[in-house]
């Protein structure tokens, strides 16, 4: 494998993912990347010659910043570590950076910006995580992961919606974790009732216990298929399917329940005033976790490739609720 990416920004908060990321690189064997971005000076007011006077200082600061970074990583964790300034706007200097060395795994921290703040101000971790398609770690700071505590025998929740998409980010647990070392927790959620348009002109359907029933039974089967599958491949694994309004609410819930170490989800990636108002699961989710979280936006036509094929019946409980007039049922991971 090639190599683990951390950005770094020279805040605390930012450096906050460096002992995960030195922790995953030692258990795995990686190398490691510390990058920041130079920003270049440009201001009406300042002549092209003291701009680049200016650049050329920040880029000595820089270096020495990340380099001095970096020697606290090698010492701690005994692994080769290289850094890399760049140049240009943050966001798009890191993603051409990526897209030229493509790194195994980007760690990061997250501040949990939300709301309209976050919508106007940005993030680079929003903007990485839409136009990329590696896995990422993001870790709010001052958590245990933050500090650099990897368990021996990780808990890792997986919540699943019964698509390829979502199934597809086990695969990027298994490229990091030993099948020996983690306990994979299956997770599904089934809403009370489907969900109408904010203002469609009809009631809520009356309660149809027998659709609800069948619906949770397609789901549970649907778990039991994927684990099953998962064990034949020496993982250990569970699972469970709960029943709740706010997916994200459930999955926060389940990982604080059952002290998990990581959770893991993939997303597909939607922005701007579409995500604001609709907000995202796995957005939610990111913002609201105390354990870190593995999250991917998978290629179109992502699969699982330790599950093989699509488990035939994967969609059973859509098909269940669609053929009862129930309409299409509520996606897990529909965007972040």
């Amino acid at each position: 494998m090639r190599h683990l990416l951390v950005p770094l920004d020279g805040s605390g908060f930012g450096e906050s993912a460096l002992r995960l990321a030195g922790a995953v690189a030692a258990r795995t064997g990686r190398d490691l990347e510390l990058v920041t971005v130079n920003t270049p000076a440009t201001h009406s007011d300042i002549s092209p010659r003291l701009a680049a006077e200016i650049e050329a200082t920040c880029g000595v600061r820089a270096r020495t910043y990340l380099e001095s970074q970096a020697e606290e990583v090698r010492h701690r964790f005994g692994i080769a570590v290289r850094t890399a300034v760049l140049d240009g706007e943050v966001s798009s200097a890191v993603v051409t950076h990526v897209r030229t060395s493509p790194p195994d795994l980007i760690v990061m921290s997250t501040h949990g910006r939300s709301g309209p703040s976050r919508f106007f101000l940005g993030s680079v971790a929003d903007r990485l995580l839409r136009e990329l398609h590696c896995p990422f770690i993001l870790v709010r700071p001052a958590t245990g992961f933050a500090r650099g505590e990897l368990p021996d025998a990780a808990r890792v929740l997986v919540p699943l919606d019964g698509s390829p998409l979502a199934e597809s980010v086990i695969d990027q647990v298994a490229g990091l974790c030993r099948s020996d070392s983690v306990e994979l927790r299956l997770l599904r959620i089934v809403a009370p009732a489907e969900v109408f348009p904010i203002g469609a002109p009809m009631p809520l359907p009356p309660s149809q216990p027998n659709l609800m029933e069948a619906r949770l039974a397609a789901a549970k089967a649907y778990l039991e298929r994927t684990a099953s599958r998962l064990r034949d491949a020496g993982w250990r694994v569970e699972h469970e399917v709960v029943v709740g309004w706010s997916p994200a609410a459930e999955v926060l819930r389940v990982a604080e329940e059952h002290r998990c170490d990581l959770i893991a989800i993939a997303t597909r990636g939607r922005d701007g005033v579409q995500r604001l108002l609709l907000g995202s699961v796995a957005d939610k989710v990111i913002r609201g976790a105390t354990a870190p979280v593995l999250a991917v936006n998978p290629t179109p036509g992502a699969f699982s490739l330790m599950l093989g094929d699509r488990l035939e019946t994967a969609s059973s409980a859509e098909e269940v609720g669609e053929a009862a007039g129930a309409g299409p049922r509520p996606e897990l991971c529909r965007s972040l």
